[in-house]
């Protein structure tokens, strides 16, 4: 499994609170910041599920099971899911799916072979709130 995390650090942002918003959700990862010409991005990235442990436990606490399914579901690529948080709701340590937000997104890539299951296991079909 490869989990890649990436951020863009803006000229208003810390460092150190871009990666405590990814720390929030994705604890124990390895963090590079690389420099693209004047833009700065936060690269973490990880080999386990254990990276993903919290995410699975936030998408419960929040109740979003379907909502995150539905996304991963519809960003699957061959055995890649590609999606994006809100980085302002992570910092707070909460999931938000979105596309766009005025300090831009935290862009989440898990690979593995057998990505259907991870899928399965971060969020799995409910029936009436309850997973199946």
């Amino acid at each position: 499994m490869q989990v890649l995390i990436r951020a863009r650090i803006y000229p208003t942002e810390s460092i150190d609170k871009v990666r405590a918003a990814v720390e929030n959700l994705f604890p124990g990862l390895e963090y590079e910041v690389e420099e693209r010409g004047e833009e700065r991005y936060l690269l973490a990235r990880g080999a386990s599920r254990g990276c993903l442990e919290k995410l699975h436990l936030r998408l419960r606490e929040q109740r979003i099971l379907d909502a995150a399914r539905g996304v991963m579901m519809s960003s699957l690529q061959g055995n890649r899911v590609r999606f994006h948080l809100n980085k302002q709701a992570a910092f707070a340590g909460y999931v938000n799916f979105s596309e766009e937000s005025p300090l831009g997104a935290i862009e989440v890539e898990i690979e593995d072979e057998e990505i259907a299951s991870i899928v399965d296991w971060l969020a799995p079909r409910t029936v009436e709130g309850r997973e199946v």
